[in-house]
C-alpha cells in the first residue's frame, strides 16, 4: 500500500483514444531466435555466478564475466546506495548533456538499495553489438523516481551510434529484480529487452519463497518487447500505467504472480494482447483502457499445470477469484475478453466494443460470473460460453449487434436470465449441444432472426426452461432462399467454381472436337474447291450477269436460258478463274494470242430477234425500267438506252465476267471509229445490247473480231449493213496483239457460297495468273500457274 498511497498522478500520461488493432509481427527467423535464446542462457549463467559472491563482499566490486561486460556488485549495507556511489565505483558516469550512461551491469545484493532520483533526466544503459548491461537486483532493492513534471527517460543507448538500440537481436539493455523490490514512478521506460519476458524490458521475477515485490504508477513502458512482465511476485501494483506499441504483450502476469492488481491503466496498440494473465491467482484488472491490440483485449488463463493427490484420487490446480472489472476494451484484434480455465472467475461491468466476440468463456472455466457488462459492435456474438465450460450465471447484460447475443455450446448449468439483447440477425440466445441445468428465463430480446431463444440442437433441454422472456420486439426472418447460404459461407462460391473447371473444360474440347480442322494452307484449299466445283448452269448464267435467281420470274428466266448462246465444247479450254461454272472462251492476248488466230466469233444461228421495247417478246425487257422501254430515237442511242448497264442483261457472252471487260477495252482503244463504241463504253460492261444484232452477247464479242452480215433487215431495216453504211463493221480483224498502250490488269470480284473473292488475272508471259483471295480474312497474295 506504500506504493498506491505515495503516487502522484501525471495528467496526460492515459489516453482512452480507440486505434484499429495492429497486425502482428512477423515471426522471428530461427536464426535470430537461436541467438536470442543463447543470449538468454547466458545472462542466468552470469547472475548465477554472481550471487555466491555476495557472502563475501564488503564493499561494492566489479567483477569480469566471460561473454559478457563487467558486473558492479552492490552488497548488503544499510545506507542506500545513490548515483554518486555507483559513479564512484565505476559502473556509471555523468555524461556532458547530464544524462546517467550505465558502462557495467550492476546486481543489487540482498539487503541492498539502490535509488536513482529525479535529479537525473536521463538513464542511459550502454547497448550495441559489443554488448550490453544490466541493472538487476538479488532479494535487493532498486526505485527509479522521476519528477511528475518532468519524467525519469529510461533507454537502451548506443554507444556508438549515440542514439537508442532499435535492434532486439544482438541483445539490449534490461531492469529486472530476482525475489527483491523494484518501483518505478513518473518514468518513460522504452527500447529495452529482448527475447523472453525475464529479459524482455521491466521484470519483476522471482518464486514462491522468495517473491518479488513493487509495482509502478504514472509511468509509460513503451516499445519494449515485453511492456512489463510479472512472474513469481506477491502484491504487485501496476496503477495508472501506460504500456504501449510494445512487441508481445503490453503487461504480461504470470505464473505464481498473487494478489496482482491492475488499476487505471492503458494498453494500446501493442502487437499482441493488451493484458494476458496466466496461471497467476488473485489478479485484478479494474477501470483500465485496452484498445487497438493485435490479439485480445484482456485475456485470462487460468487452467492449471499440476496434480496434486487426494483422498479421491488427483485433482488439477486452477486458478482462483480473478476480477475483470470496470474496464473499456474496444477495437481488439479477436476477443475483448477471455477465460480459458480458472475457478471463479468475475467479469462485471465491463464495456466491450468493436471485437469479434465480445466475452468468450471455455476450456474447464467452471464458476464464472458474467455480470452488468455492456457489449456492442462485434461481428459474431455477445458472449460465448464453452466448449467445457459449465456453471456460468449471465445476468444483467446488455448486449446488443452481431449475429447472435449469448451462444453456449456443450456448457451445461447455465443462468440466462434479466439481460437485454438487441440487434441480433440470427438468435438472441442459442443453446447447442449438451445443455443440462440450463435456464433463460425474463430476458427482453429484441432483433430479426430466425428465432428468439434456439434450442433445436441442444440437448438436455426443453421449452420448460424458457420462462418469462420477453419477445414482443423480435422479427422472425423469412425463410432464405437456397442461395442464402453463400451469405454464411462466401468460400463456397471458390468450391463451386472449382467444381465447375471439369464439365466447363469437357463442354470446350467436345465443341473442338465437333469443328472441322482449318486446312494448313486456306488459299490452296481454297483455289482446289472452286476448280472441282460443279454449279448449277442455271444460276451461273444469273450470276454472271448480277442478276439473282429469286428477281427473275418463272418463265422470263425459261426463255432467257433458251436464247442464251451455247457454250463450246473445245476440251483444251481450262478455266482461269477458280469457281468458273464451267469453260470459257478463249481471249486472244499476248502469249495465248500467238496460238490462236483472230477470227470472227460466230452467232448461234438459233438465236431470235425481237422488237426493242416488247416484253412478251423480249426475256431481257422485265428487267429493264419501264423508262428505259419507249421506242428508240435512232441507231445510235440503240444499246446506250435499251440496256444502260449490265446488271439489267440476263445473259453473257461467256460465263466468265473478266472477259466482258477485256473485250470492252479491246474495242473502246481498238475501234475509235465505231459509232457503237461509244454505246458499248456507256453501257459500262457492254453486255446485252442485243436488239439490232441478235443477241447482244455474241454480237458485240463478235463486233471485235470482225462480224460476216448477221443482221436481219426485216426488223429493223434501218440497222443493216451495207458499203456505205457502217462498213467498219466487217472490215476490222481480230488484233495480232493485245492492250500495246494500257495497264495489263484485270481484276473483278466473285461472289460465291465461300465468301468475296477478288481474282486478278495476267496473261502476259508465259500463262501465270496472279490470284488474291479475300474470302472474309486478310489473305496473303500467291502466285498460281494456270494448267498446262
Amino acid at each position: 500500500m506504500a506504493l498506491v498511497s505515495g503516487l502522484a498522478f501525471a495528467p496526460g500520461v492515459v489516453g482512452t483514444a480507440a486505434a484499429a488493432p495492429l497486425p502482428p509481427l512477423p515471426p522471428v527467423t530461427s536464426a535470430d531466435a537461436k541467438q536470442q535464446s543463447n543470449l538468454v542462457d547466458t545472462e542466468d549463467l552470469r547472475l548465477r555466478s554472481m550471487f555466491a559472491k555476495f557472502g563475501v563482499l564488503k564493499a561494492p566490486s566489479i567483477v569480469q564475466t566471460q561473454g559478457s561486460l563487467p558486473t558492479l556488485l552492490l552488497p548488503g549495507r544499510p545506507a542506500p546506495y545513490t548515483v554518486e556511489d555507483v559513479v564512484a565505483a565505476g559502473g556509471m558516469r555523468k555524461d556532458v548533456d547530464g544524462a546517467l550512461l550505465e558502462l557495467t551491469s550492476i546486481v543489487v545484493g540482498p539487503n541492498a538499495r539502490f535509488i536513482i532520483d529525479q535529479r537525473f533526466g536521463t538513464l542511459r544503459l550502454a547497448s550495441s553489438a559489443a554488448g550490453f548491461v544490466a541493472l538487476t537486483s538479488w532479494r535487493g532493492a532498486i526505485e527509479i523516481n522521476g519528477n511528475p513534471q518532468q519524467p525519469m527517460n529510461v533507454i537502451s543507448w548506443d554507444v556508438k551510434e549515440l542514439k537508442p538500440d532499435l535492434n532486439p537481436v544482438d541483445g539490449r539493455g534490461y531492469i529486472r529484480t530476482m525475489g527483491g523490490e523494484l518501483v518505478v514512478r513518473n518514468a518513460r521506460v522504452a527500447n529495452l529487452g529482448f527475447w523472453n519476458g525475464r529479459t524482455g524490458g521491466l521484470a519483476w521475477t522471482g518464486s514462491k519463497g522468495q517473491p518479488s515485490t513493487g509495482g509502478a504508477a504514472n509511468s509509460t513502458f513503451i516499445n519494449n518487447v515485453w511492456g512489463a512482465y510479472i512472474s513469481g511476485s506477491e502484491g504487485i501494483q501496476m496503477i495508472n500505467v501506460r504500456l504501449e506499441g510494445n512487441d508481445r504483450a503490453g503487461l504480461a502476469v504470470h505464473r505464481d504472480a498473487v494478489s496482482t492488481l491492475i488499476s487505471g491503466s492503458t494498453a494500446i496498440a501493442n502487437h499482441g494482447d493488451g493484458i494476458t494473465i496466466d496461471r497467476a491467482s488473485g489478479s485484478r484488472v479494474m477501470r483500465s483502457t485496452i484498445s487497438g491490440n493485435s490479439g485480445d483485449g484482456i485475456t485470462l488463463d487460468g487452467r492449471g499445470i499440476g496434480l496434486v493427490a487426494t483422498a479421491t484420487g488427483v485433482q488439477i490446480n486452477q486458478v482462483k477469484g480473478t476480477v475483470i472489472e470496470a474496464n473499456k476494451l474496444t477495437d481488439n484484434g479477436r476477443y475483448g475478453i477471455r477465460v480459458l480455465g480458472g475457478e471463479d472467475a468475475s467479469v462485471r461491468g465491463n464495456t466491450v466494443t468493436g471485437s469479434t466476440v465480445g466475452i468468450v468463456i471455455k476450456s474447464g472455466a467452471n464458476g464464472t460470473q458474467i455480470v452488468d457488462n455492456t457489449v456492442s459492435g462485434v461481428t459474431e456474438s455477445a458472449i460465448q460460453v464453452g466448449p467445457d465450460a459449465k456453471r456460468t450465471a449471465i445476468t444483467t447484460n446488455k448486449l446488443s449487434d452481431g449475429r447472435m447475443g449469448i451462444i453456449t455450446q456443450d456448457a451445461p448449468t447455465n443462468i440466462i436470465s434479466r439481460n437485454t439483447i438487441s440487434g441480433a440477425t440470427e438468435f438472441a440466445v442459442s443453446i447447442r449441444g449438451q445443455a443440462d441445468g440450463t435456464t433463460i428465463g425474463n430476458n427482453t430480446l429484441s432483433g430479426r432472426g430466425w428465432r428468439a431463444v434456439d434450442i433445436n440442437k441442444a440437448t438436455g433441454i426443453t421449452g420448460a426452461a424458457l420462462t418469462g422472456n420477453d419477445v414482443s420486439n423480435w422479427i422472425p426472418r423469412v425463410e432464405r432462399p437456397w442461395y442464402s447460404i453463400f451469405e454464411r459461407h462466401p468460400a463456397l462460391f471458390v468450391w463451386s467454381f472449382m467444381a465447375l473447371l471439369p464439365i466447363l473444360g469437357w463442354r470446350i474440347r467436345r465443341r473442338w472436337r465437333k469443328r472441322a480442322a482449318e486446312h494448313p494452307y486456306p488459299e490452296s484449299d481454297l483455289l482446289v474447291q472452286r476448280m472441282n466445283k460443279v454449279s448449277d448452269p442455271k444460276r451461273s448464267a444469273l450470276a454472271a450477269v448480277g442478276v439473282k435467281e429469286a428477281a427473275v420470274p418463272v418463265g422470263a428466266a425459261a426463255a432467257m436460258l433458251s436464247a442464251s448462246p451455247p457454250v463450246s465444247a473445245d476440251s483444251e479450254r481450262m478455266p482461269m478463274v477458280p469457281g468458273q461454272a464451267g469453260p470459257r472462251a478463249p481471249s486472244h492476248r499476248g502469249a495465248a494470242a500467238e496460238q490462236r488466230p483472230g477470227g470472227s466469233q460466230p452467232r448461234p444461228a438459233d438465236a431470235p430477234w425481237f422488237a426493242p421495247g416488247t416484253p412478251a417478246a423480249d426475256p431481257g425487257a422485265a428487267l429493264v425500267p419501264a423508262a428505259l422501254r419507249t421506242p428508240l430515237d435512232g441507231p445510235t442511242e440503240t444499246f446506250q438506252r435499251r440496256i444502260p448497264e449490265r446488271a439489267h442483261s440476263p445473259f453473257s457472252q461467256d460465263d466468265n465476267p473478266t472477259m466482258d471487260v477485256r473485250f470492252q477495252r479491246d474495242r473502246i482503244q481498238g475501234y475509235q471509229d465505231d459509232p457503237l463504241n461509244g454505246h458499248g463504253h456507256g453501257n459500262g460492261n457492254g453486255n446485252g445490247n442485243g436488239h439490232g444484232h441478235g443477241h447482244g452477247h455474241g454480237n458485240f464479242y463478235g463486233n471485235a473480231h470482225g462480224y460476216d452480215d448477221d443482221f436481219q433487215p426485216a426488223i429493223r431495216p434501218e440497222l443493216a449493213p451495207s458499203a456505205d453504211r457502217f462498213p467498219q463493221w466487217n472490215a476490222h480483224p481480230a488484233e495480232p496483239q493485245g492492250y500495246p498502250n494500257a495497264v495489263d490488269e484485270d481484276t473483278t470480284t466473285i461472289v460465291s457460297d465461300e465468301g468475296v473473292s477478288v481474282v486478278k488475272l495476267d496473261a502476259v508471259g508465259p500463262a501465270r495468273a496472279m490470284i488474291s483471295y479475300n474470302n472474309g480474312r486478310s489473305r496473303d497474295r500467291h502466285g498460281r500457274k494456270d494448267p498446262e
